[in-house]
């Protein structure tokens, strides 16, 4: 009997106590027919007296992308060779990875080895790639991730604990210029065949976490203007909203900052071993910066600030009309 499961990948800098690691993917050519990339990896062996002998970096190779063998034959030859000798498909890397031998790894300046990859097929989901490094006699693997779009080879997952939500969407964008009032005040009651704002929170923006999978930050939910459906009473308690890691720069989002959220019930996932709810920034979720009182004083706020109390009143006094 074969049994299979998947483990979340995770960088253990408790793993990483004989090398310091890093692996960087550098663009190189970008073009219809083929992308060419150079992968970086600086290696050093973290002991104060001697440098390490015989190691062995195993490189799992993202999917579609080939080695270039041109470059490991330059690397393993002549008087100044970097490496001792690579092979292909060993019994001792997985399936489409890289083993590389190094002779030694020093303990004072990092060893560098760059070679090129290259993109033969393109997938739809692409998933990021290992690359671990170990002494032959004590296989202890420090770890690192590498992809070409995430840093650090970052999952397109939102996970918390060991439960994944797919993230393969679009970045919610944080909405900054030219907003309409009327399209705020009539989004908080849209509805359409797939999908429906659901709540409408007023938020301060209290802490953020930056996890290997996910952008986690916590809030607190300062007026309830449309209380959703699943998470009831959400007003002055902290909640947690979850976003990818490479979307943190279009959400822009600041510690300390207040915030409009309006998003739809899919936005919502209840955390059963906590008993409580996660939010999501998902690819629909309305986000905007809700200016401070004396910001409300200045031209440059005024109008946002007397559509978001137009919207608050319409809502209040009015409902959703349907």
């Amino acid at each position: 009997m074969v049994s299979l499961y998947y483990a979340l990948p995770k960088e253990k800098e408790s793993d990483c106590q004989m090398f310091n690691l890093s692996v960087q993917l550098l663009p190189v050519k970008m073009d219809e027919d083929e992308n060419i990339y150079k992968l970086k990896i600086e290696v050093l062996y973290k002991d104060n007296d001697s440098d390490a002998t015989m190691s062995i970096l195993d490189i799992g190779l993202l999917t579609g992308f080939t080695v270039n063998t041109n470059d490991l034959d330059l690397l393993s030859k002549g008087r100044s060779r970097i490496i001792a000798r690579y092979e292909m498909n060993t019994v001792l890397s997985e399936r489409g990875s890289l083993i590389i031998y190094l002779d030694k790894v020093s303990h004072t300046r990092p060893e560098e080895i760059s070679f090129r990859i290259h993109q033969k097929l393109k997938v739809g989901v692409l998933q990021p790639a290992a690359v671990s490094v170990y002494e032959y006699y004590d296989q202890t693997h420090c770890v690192k991730f590498y992809h070409p779009e995430r840093k650090a080879g970052k999952l397109l997952q939102l996970c918390t604990d060991d439960e994944c939500t797919c993230a393969e969407e679009n970045c919610s964008m944080q909405n900054k210029d030219k907003l309409s009032n009327d399209q705020r005040t009539a989004l908080v009651c849209e509805t359409t065949q797939t999908s429906r704002i659901d709540f409408v929170y007023k938020v301060r923006l209290d802490s953020f976490t930056e996890d290997l999978t996910t952008d986690i930050f916590t809030v607190k939910v300062l007026e309830v203007i449309k209380e959703g459906s699943l998470d009831v009473g959400p007003l002055n308690k902290q909640h947690t909203f979850v976003s990818y890691p490479h979307c943190r720069r279009s959400l822009a989002l600041g510690t300390g900052k207040t915030y409009l959220v309006m998003g739809t019930s899919k936005d919502i996932h209840r955390d059963d071993q906590h008993q409580s709810f996660q939010y999501v920034f998902g690819e629909t979720t309305w986000i905007e910066y809700w200016p401070t009182e004396a910001e409300c004083q200045t031209q440059k706020h005024r109008l946002t600030c007397l559509g978001l109390e137009e919207m608050v009143h319409q809502y209040q006094l009015f409902g959703c009309q349907q």
